[in-house]
């Protein structure tokens, strides 16, 4: 009689699988147990990637090791993956990104009742933003956007299949999302969900990351490689909030709602410049701080 495979074998005894799939690519101060933790009726099960050595737990549905980045990691998973593969949706989260208490299934609740392609949950006004347009709009439950980004995109199953020969584009993952952009455009509607925020808990000390530095040491130049993605999409004019295609939250007055989504989107100029001053102050006091230990 064959001997199964030990990991043929875990999956055989694995419990009956949730329909939604988180996976984090993971390193040594990651966020997923304390997600997992505070989520206990979660619908989500959880697949962590690791970029360091991996360490003794047994939290996760999954566990998977490989690859450059996020997504070369998920594409380490993919060839892997437990079969039949029957996740609605996949979200692939950086380490660093936290939501409150039950807001993963809540949002993962939406993207099913809404059947969303593509999509991402909105980011907290005051945390460490990079995008305008991916920053929460009170007004919406679902806002249409043109562009979600590589920090915790969310793939329906037909939207993980189309896109994801796009996902070793680039070593560093720049300009990936613009493909994603690219070529989703005109066939499906691209959502932030605003009705679920998350806060990207790590905003850097001023200084180049171990990732970025390894970018260098291989002559890797992530601006040059999202120039090289953006001159294959040239209809791809920026992140943005678009015009028409929203869900406005119940309790909104209809005929207020979209002069009320633009002021808001206006006032995320407040966003932009905290943005700048925080940028400039860490990079200062990392400049400070190196000359005052050499």
């Amino acid at each position: 009689m064959a001997v199964p495979e030990p990991a043929a074998a875990a999956l055989a005894a694995a419990p009956a699988r949730r329909p939604y799939l988180l996976f984090v690519r993971t390193g040594d101060k990651s966020l997923h147990p304390r997600l997992i933790a505070e989520d206990p009726q979660r619908n989500w099960d959880c697949c962590v990637s690791w970029y360091v050595p991996p360490r003794k737990e047994q939290l996760a549905e999954f566990y998977s090791q490989g690859g450059f980045n996020k997504l070369d990691g998920f594409l380490e998973f993919w060839r892997q993956r437990p079969q039949p593969w029957e996740y609605h949706y996949v979200m692939l989260m950086d380490d660093d990104v936290y939501l409150r208490p039950g807001d993963l299934s809540r949002f993962f609740s939406l993207c099913e009742h809404y059947q969303t392609y593509l999509s991402q949950p909105a980011l907290r006004w005051f945390t460490h933003t990079t995008l305008n347009a991916l920053v929460r709009n009170p007004v919406c439950v679902l806002r249409h956007v043109s562009f979600v980004e590589v920090m915790a995109p969310t793939f329906s199953a037909a939207a993980l299949q189309a896109l994801l020969p796009t996902f070793g584009m680039t070593r560093s993952t720049w300009g990936t999302d613009v493909a994603w952009a690219g070529t989703v455009a005109g066939q499906h509607p691209i959502y932030v969900v605003d009705a679920v925020s998350m806060d990207h808990t790590r905003t850097g000390d001023g200084r180049p990351t171990a990732f970025y530095r390894k970018l260098t040491e291989m002559g890797v130049d992530p601006g040059e490689e999202l120039r090289h993605v953006q001159a294959l999409y040239p209809a791809f004019r920026a992140s943005r909030t678009l015009p028409t295609g929203h869900v406005f939250r119940p309790g909104v007055p209809r005929f207020a709602a979209p002069a009320l989504l633009w002021l808001f989107e206006r006032l995320k100029i407040i966003v932009r410049i905290r943005k700048k001053v925080m940028l400039h102050l860490r990079y200062w006091r990392a400049k400070l701080e190196d000359a005052s230990g050499s």
